[in-house]
């Protein structure tokens, strides 16, 4: 029988991978802090640049799960070194955009950059959660994968403080990009994931995936209305409380950080304190979305609205370590970086069409996005109230096996 020890990953690779999850945290938002200053240096217009992000979000769409499928049989160590000189080529010809002068050749350098890094970072999330989920017992999963959740939170907060070091140069913000995935070499020494046989792998393969989809389908409902959220919270501010431009940017940007500082709060000191019922903790973490979301639209006051948003994302980040450790109990060992790329490539799925559909519904009303998050985010509560909290119904007979030792 397998012991506890034995099947955890230590505190010390716990916190490596969440240092390594910090580092595809910190690229993602320091591109977003260094739009003006790229725009400046290179000549571009925001539509090129905002095709420059967007070819990114394609290719961190379709990399993410190929590496999910074909990256488990490497060494983990070996593996996130392969990922990091990716990044750091793609980094690299960011900075050389920035001084070639040309802006043709600006537009060129940074679409390869974009295609190097984000093929790079499509890898990291996904493998760290299966290093995590692999070596986990299942109670303990929830807890691990909320200080992974929380590391890759404390890397976007970090990146979005990357223009500060602009007034030392604008070498420096850009450099702290370019240096930021040598993170990614502090990977634990982990052994690759065990080999499988090809004896009956479609069939498996095509249950794990009816087996995940419910909770595909709760990631992307919960991302796609916090995407609508993040997008208009400036501009419903500007117009529901008659602030000025600047007073709006700062209230949201205010807004952003509390938000994000009180996720990461609850996923290290809340999550692992929590039972391990996770239908239970799922509900109750969309049911505190949905009110954070409801209590932005009847908020009379500005200063209520940064409280309210900070209760969404409190419920945001007590669900997504349960949905994330309940799908990895419904796939089996050797795809469980398979499961979390496409769990990745949900995520930016729903991001980035929430933000789309974000904007089109605030033209038509300011309220509307928010009530779009509260619509969604009561219909998911009702969904998983059909979720069966006993986590050994919904796993494959080899990962009940591998946590509690018993024969299959």
């Amino acid at each position: 029988m397998a012991s506890d020890a034995a099947l955890s990953v230590s505190r010390a690779d716990s916190l490596r991978l969440a240092l390594i999850a910090a580092s595809s945290g910190f690229g993602q938002s320091a591109l977003l802090a260094l739009v003006p200053i790229v725009t400046e240096r290179t000549g571009l217009a925001s539509p090129q640049i905002g095709a420059v992000a967007f070819l990114g979000a394609a290719v961190f769409l379709v990399a993410a799960p190929l590496w999910g499928h074909h990256g488990a049989a490497w060494r983990i160590r070996p593996f996130f070194a392969g990922l990091a000189c990716l990044m750091i080529a793609g980094q690299g010809l960011f900075l050389g955009a920035l001084y070639v002068g040309v802006p043709a050749a600006a537009l060129g350098l940074l679409l390869v950059s974009r295609l190097l890094y984000s093929v790079g970072a499509a890898g990291v999330m996904p493998h760290a959660q299966a290093a995590i989920v692999q070596r986990s017992v299942a109670e303990r999963r929830p807890a691990a994968l909320a200080n992974l959740s929380a590391g890759l939170n404390v890397g976007r907060i970090a990146g979005s403080l990357v223009t500060l070091g602009a007034g030392a140069g604008v070498i420096v913000p850009v450099v702290m990009m370019v240096v930021s995935p040598v993170l990614l070499l502090c990977a634990p020494n982990l052994p690759a994931a065990p080999a499988v046989g090809k004896k009956g792998e479609t069939s498996s393969r095509r249950a794990d995936i009816r087996r995940v989809l419910p909770l595909l389908a709760v990631g992307f409902a919960l991302t796609f209305g916090f995407g609508q959220i993040q997008l208009v919270l400036g501009l419903f501010l500007q117009h529901r409380f008659g602030l000025d431009a600047i007073a709006a940017a700062g209230l949201g940007g205010a807004t952003y950080a509390a938000v994000a500082v009180a996720m990461i709060a609850t996923q290290i000191l809340l999550v692992p304190r929590l039972a391990f019922k996770l239908g239970r903790n799922m509900r109750w973490g969309v049911a505190g979305f949905a009110l954070g979301c409801l209590a932005i639209i009847l908020a009379p006051l500005p200063w209520l609205v940064p409280a309210a948003a900070v209760w969404a994302g409190i419920g945001l980040a007590v669900a997504t370590p349960a949905y994330t450790a309940c799908l990895s109990q419904r796939v089996t060992a050797h795809r469980q970086a398979g499961a979390a790329g496409w769990l990745a490539s949900t995520h930016a799925a729903g991001q980035g069409l929430g933000a789309l559909c974000g904007g089109a519904a605030f033209a038509l009303s300011p309220e509307l996005p928010f009530a779009m998050a509260v619509g969604i985010a009561i219909a998911t509560c009702l969904a998983l109230l059909r979720l069966d909290d006993r986590a050994e119904d919904e796993m494959p007979r080899d990962e009940v096996s591998r946590d509690h030792g018993a024969a299959p």
